[in-house]
């Protein structure tokens, strides 16, 4: 502000300080969730005895050192996840660049020079040259450009922040239980490989019973070639696991950044990987563990607060700038006895035709913000639908796994006393086919119910959030 300004003027510009930012606070409000969103308890059953809510390390919940090795060689090595790490810390710099754009601008200089001039005489009179030193001079002053919109836009770079940290989090959550749901594909992979040899030693043996009786002219070749297809059959199974097995530690070693030559791993089965158990905590807790939660909702502020900025536009554009120097001929009296001169100065500009662009950028941000609200409450909804389901999922899959035990151990003993009554001819070759193929869908039944269960529990750590949470404000 100029120092001769009189009150009257002061006063003025005061009111326009005072007026758009009164009108600009109720821009917008952003409306809370309808009560009808967020549930006061969980409908599925949940286990009172497990423990409430994943921690950070859930996946030792397993009880299996090597999917614990795995998933710290994930964390510090998966390529993703060290582009997500760098992005945040670029994020953080824009944050503090933010941060810093709140207050006034400072620039201070300081300088000083010489002036040699050179006058060329007659050749009797020679050459004269003169020097001038000229004064040293320090200069500071600041500028504060758009003062209404800076609260705002510090906002929505405040918003645009923590929806990278929350882009974080659901990305390590993701990329973790990719990690996990892969190393029990693999472990299915090989627990199935062995059940295929099984079953491969269970139609050869068949396999010679029928060549035999054949031989011995009690019955037909027809069964020795049927039984020689699902020989074959066996076989290719058995080559189809092999390279899933390949399949599957490629794709464990990219997600440790590395190639798969020379990788492997070193458990067999999963058979003994244990199914843990967790209980999720109040349901409105959810809205701060859930990283895609936190993200919508700072997608939601982003663009309120973008609003605010939009809907500013409507009111003059204030800037201040001041600025003050010193200087003196000699370092010793810039501090003592200097020559100053100081200028401070406030300007106002204001759009007065635009063809109305202004409002129509304001109706273009507030169907954004409602959109963003809908897109918020729809998050909302499909998280707290996510747990429910995932909570009555592994409800089912225990029944399930119980029957498919159930079922493997009768088929096993129907596959026995089938072979034995077709060796001694009192079963006929398609009662002995029956039982078989009875048999290796359950032992691959069993198996499959396992790795629901397993991942079962990976889902619903992922859907409570695994463990992690909005960092404080």
């Amino acid at each position: 502000m100029n120092p001769s300004m009189n009150p009257k003027a002061a006063y003025t510009i005061g009111l326009l300080f005072a007026i758009p930012l009164v009108l600009s606070g109720c821009v917008s409000k952003l409306a809370p969730l309808p009560a009808a969103d967020v549930p006061v308890g969980w409908e599925a059953p949940v286990n009172a005895q497990a423990p409430m809510w994943p921690k950070r390390d859930w996946w030792n919940n397993f009880e299996d050192p090597e999917l614990t090795t795995l998933i710290s060689s994930v964390q510090t090595s998966n390529l993703d996840l060290a582009n997500v790490k760098r992005n945040l810390d670029s994020a953080q710099i824009s944050l503090r660049e933010a941060g810093y754009n709140l207050l006034p601008t400072p620039v201070v200089t300081i300088g000083t020079g010489a002036i040699t001039s050179e006058v060329r005489n007659s050749p009797l009179l020679g050459d004269k040259s003169t020097g001038t030193n000229q004064p040293l001079t320090l200069n500071a002053g600041f500028t504060y450009n758009d003062i209404l919109s800076k609260p705002a836009i510090y906002d929505k770079a405040l918003a645009d922040y923590s929806g990278r940290v929350a882009q974080a989090g659901s990305l390590a959550l993701t990329t973790l239980g990719t990690a996990a749901s892969t190393y029990f594909q693999l472990l299915l992979t090989r627990d199935k490989v062995v059940a295929a040899r099984q079953n491969l030693a269970n139609a050869e043996a068949i396999g010679a019973i029928a060549q035999a009786r054949f031989d011995a002219g009690v019955a037909v070749q027809i069964e020795s070639l049927q039984q020689q297809i699902a020989i074959e059959n066996a076989r290719n199974s058995l080559r189809s696991l092999q390279q899933n097995d390949l399949s599957a530690r490629a794709a464990l070693a990219l997600l440790q950044g590395r190639n798969v030559q020379g990788f492997n791993i070193n458990s067999k089965s999963m058979l003994d990987i244990k199914v843990p158990s967790v209980q999720p905590g109040i349901p409105s807790d959810l809205l701060r563990r859930r990283p895609d939660l936190v993200l919508a909702e700072a997608t939601l502020k982003s663009s309120n607060a973008n609003l605010t900025i939009v809907h500013n536009s409507l009111f003059p554009q204030i800037s201040l700038t001041a600025a003050g120097s010193v200087s003196s001929t000699a370092l010793s009296t810039l501090v003592a006895s200097p020559t100053s001169s100081l200028t401070i100065s406030a300007s106002l500009l204001e759009t007065l035709l635009d063809n109305g662009q202004r409002f129509r950028n304001i109706d273009q941000a507030r169907i954004t913000l409602e959109n963003n609200l809908t897109s918020y409450r729809k998050s909302v909804l499909a998280a707290f639908n996510d747990v429910e389901v995932q909570l009555s999922n592994i409800q089912l899959l225990e029944s399930q796994n119980l029957t498919a035990f159930n079922n493997l151990h009768a088929a096993e003993e129907s596959f026995r006393e089938a072979q034995a009554r077709y060796g001694e001819g009192v079963t006929d070759y398609q009662t002995m086919l029956q039982s078989q193929n009875t048999l290796f869908t359950a032992r691959n039944s069993w198996l499959d119910t396992k790795l629901l269960q397993l991942n079962a529990a990976v889902g619903l750590y992922q859907a409570l959030g695994g463990g992690w949470e909005a960092p404080a404000r």
